[in-house]
């Protein structure tokens, strides 16, 4: 499929997608990726997603609605192969996160959402479950697209619920939910949810696995995005300078904070928490493409010098790491490329190239790179965040 002229929301075309949907109402659209019904495979078999359960450093979950220790209960992975043979025949659910890192060919299900920026992208999370399986009747907080991979799954979801949850289990189930609407998804079929609609996905028996994938957006509280911005100020902008009062009157009273004394700490406090736009511009590319979670998985490499890296090309393909995020900004033609936390002063030419897709046009990138652009290429390099192609 030509992935620069399809879009997979059908006729509602970007423009009215971001103007009436985003955000605002659920939309769902059949046959939103047809080649899911032209005999294309899905990206994923059910028993691949098992093995990859049962991987160290996978993220992975099974829910039992029954014939847990409890309902609803929570099993959390790597995974024995036995343990799948011993689930019952329905009402239970697998779901693996973050699947287009342990299987970067699944990551072509995450370009059909460019009209997203991909600093919003989260994860794509892939669920299997038999006839009857789900999560409850539920909430998030972000955007969320659910595409049907194979099977059938029956969405029932309301805008308008009470709010009490289920005591005594393992997820935040809505204890009352009364669906709104309600919808059969078949394989290619696509339903896009806004946050906070409630939403339960019923696993249903078509004779086909029911493989659901989840394609999830960041949505940063103002609480969380505040403290790493003040954390970013002090470690890159702050100096050891104190505070003085040398403008300072006696207390009417030793023990009293006067409003002299909290106008003058108003006045210090604006002096730290400097929202100028190349500061902020700077911390939203290495807070976004910051990631943690996979650093074991990825290997350094130790090259002394560029000519090693154009050595290495005659042979190989390079990629972006798929425990890497690569991001820029811009302003004129100069640019900062982030990747994993960090920043690299490099050419405007530099940032859009090695971030246009996970296979790197090197000979593209070799047609005008600036010797800057060269010594951040090794740096990314050796620090795993390019690798070859296997």
């Amino acid at each position: 499929m030509d992935l620069e002229n399809f879009c997979c929301l059908g006729k509602i075309g970007v423009d009215d997608f971001l103007k009436n949907y985003w955000q605002q109402k659920p939309l769902l659209i059949k046959n939103a990726f047809p080649y899911f019904t032209a005999g294309i495979k899905a990206p994923i078999s059910a028993d691949e997603l098992a093995g990859l359960a049962c991987e160290e450093n996978v993220n992975a979950r099974i829910v039992l609605e029954k014939d847990g220790d409890y309902p609803w209960q929570i099993e959390f992975g790597p995974f024995e192969e036995s343990r799948f043979s011993e689930l019952p025949e329905s009402n239970w659910s697998l779901l693996v996160s973050d699947v287009e890192k342990h299987l970067p060919e699944t990551k072509t299900l995450l370009k059909y959402f460019q009209f997203i920026p991909d600093w919003r992208v989260d994860d794509l999370m892939i669920s299997y479950a038999p006839e009857g399986g789900s999560v409850g009747a539920h909430t998030d907080a972000y955007d969320v697209f659910l595409i049907q991979l194979s099977g059938q799954r029956l969405w029932k979801i309301a805008k308008n619920y009470a709010e009490e949850t289920l005591n005594n289990v393992d997820l935040c189930i809505l204890k009352n939910f009364i669906a709104e609407d309600e919808w059969s998804l078949n394989a290619g079929d696509m339903l896009y949810l806004p946050p906070n609609v409630a939403h339960h996905g019923i696993a249903q028996d078509n004779g086909e696995p029911c493989l659901t994938a989840s394609v999830g957006f960041r949505a940063p509280s103002l609480k969380t995005i505040t403290s790493d911005y003040i954390n970013y100020l002090n470690e890159n902008t702050h100096g050891t300078e104190r505070y003085r009062d040398n403008t300072a009157k006696p207390p009417a009273h030793h023990a009293e904070i006067d409003d002299n004394t909290v106008s003058r700490f108003t006045d210090y406090l604006k002096q730290g928490l400097t929202l100028d736009r190349e500061n902020i511009s700077h911390w939203l590319g290495k807070y976004f493409s910051d990631d943690k979670t996979y650093e074991s998985e990825i290997v350094e490499q130790f090259l002394k010098n560029y000519d090693e890296i154009e050595k290495i090309a005659t042979h190989n393909n390079f990629i972006q790491s798929p425990y890497s995020h690569f991001l820029f900004s811009q302003n004129d033609n100069k640019a900062f490329l982030f990747v994993n936390g960090s920043s690299y002063s490099v050419s405007k030419f530099f940032a859009e190239t090695i971030c246009d897709d996970e296979l790197i046009d090197f000979e593209k990138l070799q047609s005008k790179m600036k010797e800057n652009d060269k010594n951040t290429f090794l740096q990314l390099f050796n620090a795993g965040a390019i690798i070859t192609e296997k």
